[in-house]
């Protein structure tokens, strides 16, 4: 109904015909408080956020149960009832502004600590209720160099990085719709994002079978596409896109190359996982298991996305790869162990044995590679939760060399506590986000050799209690930003953020 949406109104674009997917196996704000208006233009002056609290403490993360070949990635969509508003927490964007300093010297680049104790953030942005609720986990949040850009439950928001006011909103191409999947990739200043029809009640099952891109300068939507189906899986490397059986290109929505040419004999296309690289994963089978003559193996190609050719395809047992762990630098993981490949040739690097009888380790969703694990130089780290642990669930920090497979250090396991490791730092130090229940989280980089730990920055504990477990730490040009896109509320009678800007001293 006309004035209902709180998204606004866009131009119309004419839907495009399905395509059958491919067969295949309480802070206050410290200046510039901004709450931000819904979707759509012109754009809002910003108001003062509210003085109030934060809404419920992060709980302890809980290991991700794995999931076979061929299973597609499902959409909760759960929105939050209109009325009253903020009862129950459902996630929060939060932005961390942190300046660092980079003193070069013996064995590169080095962090160092710029103040003491805990400080305030700069200023805030307060989330809104009633625009729903989705599982993005964080994800969608992309970057130019004057905004940062979140996906949000019903469409894309930029935010200047300065001062955290909105530059553009615009809403998700139909009524009724959230977003289920959107990768981490936005070359060309292009973002992705998948979405369907909301599941109509807290807990029903949604769809995930449309596709949008926008313009992520200007917030235009360049294209939409539907696709069968309930659920998709996004895989995205450069400009291409890989989903529902076919391969897009990010600018247009038209097809980049036929997903058939990936096929070997006796595997089919199998899955992909996007990133800074393309990797393809494929069960195969041979044979005939009533003859006693069946043979099972797993297959891992490295894919040009421009063309859908295979720099190299690598074979493994069956059932040898559970998933992919990060695509550069290429790990990989399963009941065999965790592999470390060169991303150039396939070939071995290191081998970690029995990772997974050991840990619970976590695996991305949606087409993406965990935002669990990261490289630093030669060095590998990924939070893990032991199995079998007497003291119930979790969480420890694990360093190995990628090229020989040793366990260099690990963090003892701590009750809720979770550790996030930073990409694109530019340091072979290790960087870190660490969040533990009634604790202040925590900036901090660990030793290369031996995981000794300094703190780099500290922030009040009320940040952690403001954001949701799902919070995602993402670091652009010097900058930290936690972003957790699943909508908002915090505690009746108390405010939630959907952005806090925090610096790294306290002047």
């Amino acid at each position: 109904m006309p004035g209902t949406s709180p998204y606004g109104q866009q131009p119309p674009m004419p839907p495009q015909a399905p395509v059958p997917p491919q067969q295949q196996p309480s802070m206050p704000p410290q200046q510039a408080p901004v709450p931000q208006p819904g979707y759509g233009y012109p754009q809002q002056q910003p108001t003062p956020a509210p003085q109030q609290g934060y809404g419920y403490q992060r709980q302890p993360m809980a290991p991700q149960p794995q999931q076979g070949y061929g299973y597609q990635q499902q959409f909760p969509g759960a929105p939050v009832p209109a009325a009253p508003p903020r009862k129950k927490k459902t996630g929060l964007i939060v932005l961390l502004v942190l300046a660092l300093i980079v003193l070069g010297g013996a064995g590169g680049a080095a962090w160092y600590v710029l103040a003491s104790g805990a400080v305030e953030p700069l200023w805030t942005v307060e989330a809104k209720s009633g625009e729903g609720s989705s599982e993005l986990d964080g994800a969608g949040t992309w970057f130019t160099d004057k905004a940062v850009i979140q996906t949000a439950p019903g469409g894309v928001k930029a935010y200047a990085r300065d001062t955290g006011k909105k530059l553009w909103a615009t809403p998700l191409p139909g009524a009724g719709n959230t977003a289920c999947v959107a990768p981490s990739a936005s070359d060309g200043g292009i973002g992705i994002v998948a979405y369907g029809a909301s599941g109509g009640v807290e807990g029903g099952e949604g769809e995930c079978n449309n596709v949008a891109a926008f313009d992520l300068k200007s917030g235009k939507e360049l294209w939409h596409r539907g696709f069968s189906g309930k659920g998709l899986s996004v895989a995205r490397t450069g400009e291409t896109v890989v989903l529902g059986g076919k391969v897009l290109k990010a600018a247009d929505g038209s097809v980049a190359w036929d997903l058939k040419k990936t096929a070997t004999p006796y595997c089919g296309t199998g899955q992909f996982t996007g990133g800074k690289n393309l990797i393809r994963r494929a069960s195969c089978s041979k044979g005939d298991p009533l003859e006693g003559n069946e043979k099972k193996w797993t297959e891992v190609s490295l894919i040009d996305p421009a063309t859908g050719e295979p720099e190299w395809t690598k074979k493994f047992g069956e059932d040898a790869v559970s998933g992919i762990l990060t695509t550069s630098p290429l790990v990989i993981s399963g009941y065999e162990g965790a592999f470390a490949l060169d991303e150039k040739t396939g070939e071995m690097r290191g081998k970690v044995p029995e990772l997974e009888e050991k840990y619970y380790v976590h695996f991305g969703d949606g087409g993406d590679p965990t935002h669990e694990a990261a490289g630093f130089g030669n060095i590998f780290v990924m939070e893990v939760s032991p199995r079998n642990n007497p003291k119930g669930e979790q969480n420890v920090l694990i360093a190995y060399d990628l090229d020989s497979g040793k366990e260099l250090w690990k963090t003892d396991p701590v009750d809720t506590i979770h550790y996030i490791p930073l990409t694109d730092t530019g340091s072979e130090r290790p960087l870190v986000y660490v969040t533990q229940a009634s604790h202040e989280p925590k900036l901090v980089e660990f030793a290369p050799k031996d995981g000794a730990m300094e703190t780099v920055a500290e922030y009040p504990e009320e940040v952690d209690k403001g954001s949701s477990v799902f919070g995602r730490p993402y670091w652009n040009k010097g900058t930290l930003y936690l972003s957790d896109n699943g909508g908002a509320s915090g505690l009746a009678g108390s405010s939630s953020y959907s952005l806090i800007a925090l610096p790294t001293t306290d002047s």
